[in-house]
């Protein structure tokens, strides 16, 4: 009863935030759920809604292909690899961001080219293993919210010296990737098409080793953000193996990405963007 009764009085949507004003919100709930409807990302202030895709972003991308049987290891049921085995990484530098009141944050995305095969659809697109954020609240939002396999890192804006973009993420002080591209000159920026594929996994309290919630989600509607400018270079990443001593809760993670052999690295890309979708339009594949 106590949980209900909790439940009903955090379904008002508008909140009294200071003496005089008030702020509306949709009713979207997180932990604690007892203090209401939880601002995110795709729950700006009605007042804020134009602030809701608001974001500038500049993205460096460097792809290598690597051994198939080592890669499929890594996916869920249900998902093949898709054409020539590779594994996409990513640091993507958000500022100017709207939720976040026009702070930022930065992101390390790890993604293979796949295919899910379900009971009722098939769809093409790249399955996310791991996504590496520098700031806890898209973490929770996108963890519970969208079933992004979010995890905490230090991550600092990419950097351009010597010819060089750099980039590189630790965690606790431990530096665990890295990654380096040059030569870029503009190109037309490729039309991509495919939708993001994720693996939502919760486990279930007091059954460990058995999941509350399993289920491959996707995202494959989403508004794409306006490109600024897109060039082409070389580059390579890195990641670093870990002990349990360096990284006690993602040593696992890191090793397993780190084993991968990485025969040839392709095209390096380096993007700059404006607006876009806020994956509003994730959905559960059937």
């Amino acid at each position: 009863m106590v949980v209900s009764l909790a439940s009903e009085r955090c379904c008002d949507s508008q909140l009294e935030m200071a003496p005089g004003t008030t702020v509306k919100l949709g009713k979207m709930f997180r932990m604690p759920a007892e203090f209401g409807p939880a601002p995110g990302p795709r729950n700006v202030p009605e007042e804020r809604s134009q602030l809701r895709y608001v974001k500038e972003a500049t993205v460096l991308e460097v792809t290598a292909r690597t051994d198939p049987k080592q890669l499929a290891a890594l996916l869920p049921e249900r998902c093949r690899l898709d054409e020539e085995p590779r594994i996409e990484v990513s640091v993507t530098c958000l500022t100017n961001v709207g939720w976040l009141a026009g702070r930022g944050y930065n992101i390390v995305m790890v993604r293979v080219p796949a295919v899910y095969t379900g009971r009722e659809e098939t769809l093409r697109g790249w399955f996310l293993l791991v996504v590496w954020e520098s700031l806890a609240d898209p973490i929770l939002t996108g963890r519970e919210e969208l079933g992004w396999p979010k995890l905490p890192a230090e991550v600092p804006s990419v950097e351009f010296f010597d010819g060089q973009w750099r980039g590189c993420a630790s965690w606790q002080g431990y530096r665990f990737f890295d990654i380096e591209a040059s030569g870029f000159q503009h190109a037309e920026p490729p039309v991509r098409t495919g939708a993001l594929l994720t693996h939502k996994y919760i486990p279930k309290t007091g059954s460990w080793g058995t999941a509350d919630i399993s289920y491959m989600a996707a995202n494959d509607t989403e508004v794409p953000p306006k490109v600024q400018s897109f060039q082409c270079g070389s580059g390579h990443f890195a990641f670093h193996a870990a002990r349990w001593e360096d990284m006690p809760t993602q040593y696992p993670i890191v090793n397993r990405l780190a084993a991968l052999p990485l025969d040839a690295f392709e095209t390096a890309f380096l993007m700059k963007t404006s607006g876009g979708g806020d994956l509003g339009s994730q959905r559960i594949l059937r």
